[in-house]
């Protein structure tokens, strides 16, 4: 049997399918579920994504009872501060007296005390007339013969008394009016006087 070339083939087929003719294909519709099947087969459901919640089991932080702590702690502190400086501050009243007028206007008192071992004089006066010039404190020895300057009056009232002073040689306390004309004598112009007792 001679060898069939390839033209001769395809006119072959070519003859064959125009004796069947076309037959009309019709399409079947499928079933609503199909789709939802090849779906579920194309696209399996995920696992369920698991969430790891971490809670945090620790007890609150007790920010109410560490600031009433520190607030105590603080008033503690300042306790101890007020009760060293008063411990430190060791004040002895040594004598005390009533300043009178020698004027017309004017009262007071004064203290002689002892503050860690150095001896401080300390009035209080109310009621003093102002004058031209200014008001002086001074101790006297009962003879009214010497003199100490403590300076011009205070308003804390405190004068520390000269290192080695004796205050029982010079128990009086005077305040004078003093004007100022340059002279360091007292005046002789005492406003209020007093005496202290040993």
């Amino acid at each position: 049997m001679p060898e069939q070339q390839p033209a001769d083939e395809l006119e072959e087929l070519r003859g064959l399918a125009l004796t069947m003719g076309t037959e009309r294909v019709e399409w079947e519709t499928p079933p609503p579920e199909l789709w939802g099947r090849i779906a579920a087969e194309a696209f399996p459901p995920a696992e369920p994504a698991v969430t790891v919640i971490a809670l945090d089991t620790r007890r609150p932080r007790p920010t109410v009872r560490w600031l009433i702590g520190a607030a105590a702690a603080i008033v503690v502190v300042a306790t101890g501060a007020v009760m060293w400086t008063r411990s430190s501050d060791d004040v002895t009243v040594l004598s005390a007296t009533e300043l009178e007028p020698l004027g017309d206007a004017g009262q007071g008192s004064a203290e002689l005390v002892d503050r860690n071992g150095s001896l401080q004089l300390r009035l209080a006066t109310t009621g003093m007339e102002a004058t031209d010039g200014f008001t002086e404190v001074w101790l006297i020895n009962p003879e009214v013969t010497e003199l100490i300057s403590l300076g011009p009056i205070r308003t804390d009232g405190v004068y520390d008394l000269p290192a080695g002073l004796d205050p029982t040689a010079f128990p009086i306390v005077d305040i004078s009016s003093e004007p100022f004309d340059g002279n360091p004598q007292h005046s002789g112009d005492s406003v209020l006087r007093g005496q202290f007792s040993f």
